[in-house]
């Protein structure tokens, strides 16, 4: 008798348990679904964008200023999320201070060259003091400020200088 009754019970809490299930799952699908309004991250050649250009030295970086325009295929090229071969990064921040987007910039301060008669050379290029840096951003975006990174001995990122913007 002891057993058929602990069967019972079982039986009642499994039964109860998917009911309550049921009814949560039912009652959430009732909620209407929200509009999300998605930003798009990359910026075509074809539309305009928020171009931000820096003057940049290893150490320290300088905004020039921004410009609505479409940007040139060249910088497209050049941007892209993080990889293991970027060197320098750039942090994108709202005004809320919520980071948007984290660029990969290579290392812009190694200038390479294709030149007849270098070929058998081990490295084809080397270290600039400077270097001219532009960046696109999709107009739908509000940055407020930018972060700048090194990637250090250990591989990580380490952030050596914020920008705001005027």
């Amino acid at each position: 008798m002891g057993d058929k009754l602990v069967k019972m019970v079982t039986i009642k809490n499994k039964v109860f348990f998917i009911c309550i299930l049921i009814f949560s799952f039912s009652a959430s699908a009732q909620e209407p679904l929200k509009d999300i309004d998605l930003v798009k991250l990359h910026v075509s050649s074809n539309d305009e964008a928020y171009v931000v250009s820096f003057k940049g030295a290893p150490d320290k970086f300088t905004f020039k200023n921004i410009k609505v325009k479409k940007p040139k295929e060249r910088i497209l090229k050049k941007l892209r999320f993080i990889n293991e071969s970027d060197k320098y990064s750039i942090k994108v921040f709202d005004k809320d201070g919520k980071q948007f987007l984290n660029l990969g910039i290579g290392n812009p301060f190694f200038a390479t060259y294709e030149h007849i008669g270098y070929e058998d050379r081990q490295y084809m290029g080397g270290l600039v003091n400077s270097a001219d840096i532009e960046i696109a951003l999709p107009l739908g975006t509000e940055p407020s400020y930018f972060v700048i990174s090194k990637r250090g001995i250990d591989g990580k990122f380490n952030d050596f200088q914020q920008i705001m913007l005027p």
